[in-house]
């Protein structure tokens, strides 16, 4: 039976991925492109349509973003096709272990095991074994909340050391909190620490379960282009090397590098006799526009209070700022959207562009996407009212906090592609195709 392993390693570059190359610095980047067909994919997406969520849900189910018409993570409830695992488990019964994959799901023919994306907040992973306190304590952790359902570090430490983490994973990731705690610095790189305690996680499944089909997800690069792209690049911003973050400067390099560790282990843990599909369905470049901030709710007590929130609404994080509240019924959807678009802030110093209505709302059916509007930096003393009763004016940071990054990298609709098939033979290069022909490439592989 053929086997399989997808890299889904979120928004990797071709130009920095040629750059490190060329510079010695990703050994298993360069063996993988030597033995494989090289490809890029290419959106036609653009604004709210080019995100990762969109996209790799195009890879996964071979369908584009016009059709399948998911814009948002958390609304895979109403998408009504099938991903490749499904198909590969319905028609030839295929095992998989599907680990990480972004605004993903599985139906009832799926047959393996399946850990969702930190992000995802409809969807359970398929076994225990530690796995769901793991799933919880990632996504608490990407999210920056903790909730009525959160996760304590020791239930963290159990629930892995279940799922054969390795003892010099444990010490990287204990020497980087207490780094964090005694220095105050380097939080940033946990990121990377969680891409090994994953690699971890996927590799004692693996040998347990022995799939034919596999996926692994990583998005520490993503994050780290997002937010760290000025201090890698200053000459892109216009800065000088005085004015960036020193502590930084190397985080994209460092995340790339890492990602090579990652790639080099999995194809160590695979064999060559496994496919290798390696993909990251779009990519970023610099975002030299403005300086853009990000502000989120200090905690979900304070907004239920504050802005008169039911008490059964549930919340939903999503991606920074954004979050979803999903109502008792759409009449309360419309009734909180009417309350919440009447808050304004006290200058338009904060926004970017538009008015000075400080949320921004959609609405679909009795569930309401929100976030703050903020995207410059907002004074100390700002402060936010309802426009029908400006005398009654309130503290806008004690509603809301701002995130630690600023905005440094956007959203490319070329990304990357390459197929290694199971004999390791380089093939020739190809052209640019849509990210939804992976999924084809994926079936037509398994049907012959």
């Amino acid at each position: 039976m053929k086997k399989m392993l997808v890299l889904e390693f979120n928004e990797l570059c071709p130009p920095l991925i040629e750059r490190f190359i060329s510079e010695g610095e990703l050994p298993n980047f360069e063996k993988l492109r030597k033995d494989s067909l090289a490809m890029e994919t290419e959106t036609d997406a653009k604004g709210e349509d080019l995100n990762p969520w969109v996209q790799w849900l195009d890879l996964h189910t071979g369908q584009d973003w016009q059709e399948h018409g998911i814009k948002e993570l958390n609304k895979l409830k109403d998408f009504k096709g099938q991903f490749t695992w499904d198909i590969l488990s319905e028609k030839y019964g295929l095992k998989n272990w599907i680990c990480g994959s972004m605004n993903a799901k599985y139906s009832s023919v799926f047959k393996g095991r399946f850990l969702p994306d930190p992000w995802c907040t409809d969807i359970q992973p398929t076994h225990d074994e530690g796995m769901h306190d793991y799933y919880k304590f990632v996504s608490q952790s990407v999210h920056s909340h903790s909730g009525s359902e959160s996760i304590s570090q020791l239930e963290f430490a159990k629930s892995i050391l279940k799922q054969g983490v390795r003892v010099s994973t444990l010490f990287g990731l204990f020497g980087q909190i207490l780094k964090e705690k005694l220095f105050k610095r380097d939080d940033w790189k946990r990121a990377m620490w969680l891409d090994r305690i994953q690699l971890d996680i996927f590799q004692y499944h693996y040998r347990k379960d022995n799939p034919e089909f596999a996926t692994f997800f990583s998005n520490a690069v993503a994050h780290f282009q997002h937010h760290y792209w000025k201090d890698f690049e200053p000459e892109k911003f216009s800065h000088t090397s005085a004015e960036i973050n020193h502590e930084t400067k190397d985080a994209i390099r460092l995340a790339y590098k890492n990602t090579d560790y990652l790639l080099g282990k999995l194809r160590e843990l695979v064999g060559e006799e496994t496919a290798i599909v390696f993909t990251t369905a779009l990519s970023q470049e610099p975002y030299v526009k403005n300086e853009r901030h990000y502000y989120h709710i200090t905690s979900q007590e304070h907004f239920r209070k504050q802005f008169g929130v039911p008490e059964n609404a549930k919340y939903k994080p999503i991606m920074a700022e954004q979050f979803h509240l999903e109502l008792a019924d759409e009449q309360s959807a419309i009734d909180l959207e009417e309350k919440l678009s009447k808050y304004v802030m006290d200058s338009n110093d904060y926004f970017h562009v538009g008015s000075d209505h400080m949320f921004l709302l959609s609405r679909e059916a009795n569930i309401l996407l929100i976030q703050c509007r903020c995207t410059k930096l907002v004074s100390e003393n700002a402060v936010y009212f309802d426009e029908t009763n400006p005398d009654e004016k309130f503290s806008f940071g004690d509603a809301f906090y701002r995130m630690n990054e600023v905005k440094t990298g956007m959203h490319n609709p070329v990304g990357l592609y390459w197929f290694k098939a199971s004999n390791g033979q380089p093939n020739p290069e190809k052209g640019r195709v849509k990210p939804s022909q992976v999924h084809n490439d994926i079936l037509a592989y398994f049907s012959t």
